[in-house]
């Protein structure tokens, strides 16, 4: 995965000796250079932050995603096509949400943060996807760790076999879930990512591998 906000530019030329008329020279280090910040999105309510990517995205979750059980407090999408549902033409988003788990998803602990993360999944799935005939596979199911904080992340690709009948110039998705423990007296953050191909799903890892999130006391 490419790790957008932990790598740094400052590197050292690597010295190759080589024969001339002058003799054997060393390479000089390169000056040393800063490291890239980017701009974030800032979530309060679940305490993540995660990079805010240029133009054409913006910030702000498409407000039709906060619907029980979910509650999506900060994000940033771009507009990726259109899709034909039921007659209507609509707008299909490439997002990166965020917000606090809704106590519809029993949480006790970090010991179940793989399965929190598997029924967010599964519950999102048929939420935002059931207009178009599509097929879901995991690509990554994982435990990790955010600012320190027990996390768990799955990462998946959505198939649409025959989406172009609806409108959509992409056949593919990359997506991720990630849960992050807070502590016992806060509730879990969530953080869910979709990007079609037509977008660029190394968008996907950018995003995932941007995260952080705040202390809780």
């Amino acid at each position: 995965k490419p790790a957008a906000l932990s790598a740094s530019l400052g590197h050292r030329a690597q010295g190759t000796a080589g024969a001339s008329s002058a003799g054997t020279h060393r390479a000089e280090p390169r000056p040393s250079r800063t490291a890239v910040t980017y701009p974030q999105v800032a979530d309060v309510t679940s305490g993540l932050s995660y990079r805010q990517l240029g133009s054409p995205w913006q910030q702000g979750c498409p407000s039709d995603l906060s619907t029980p059980p979910f509650e999506w407090t900060a994000g940033e999408n771009t507009v990726a096509g259109h899709v034909t549902l039921g007659g209507s033409v609509i707008d299909w988003h490439a997002l990166a949400c965020s917000g606090p788990l809704q106590p519809q998803f029993a949480y006790a602990g970090p010991a179940g943060l793989q399965a929190v993360a598997t029924s967010l999944l599964d519950a999102i799935d048929p939420a935002f996807y059931a207009g178009v005939r599509h097929s879901r596979t995991t690509d990554i199911d994982q435990a990790t760790r955010v600012s320190g904080h027990q996390g768990w992340e799955i990462e998946f690709t959505m198939e649409y076999p025959g989406g172009a009948s609806q409108g959509l110039t992409w056949t593919t998705e990359l997506g991720a879930v990630v849960v992050v423990d807070r502590g016992p007296t806060q509730p879990p953050a969530v953080f869910y990512v979709s990007v079609p191909a037509s977008v660029g799903v190394h968008e996907v890892d950018v995003l995932v591998d941007s995260l952080a999130i705040s202390s809780t006391q």
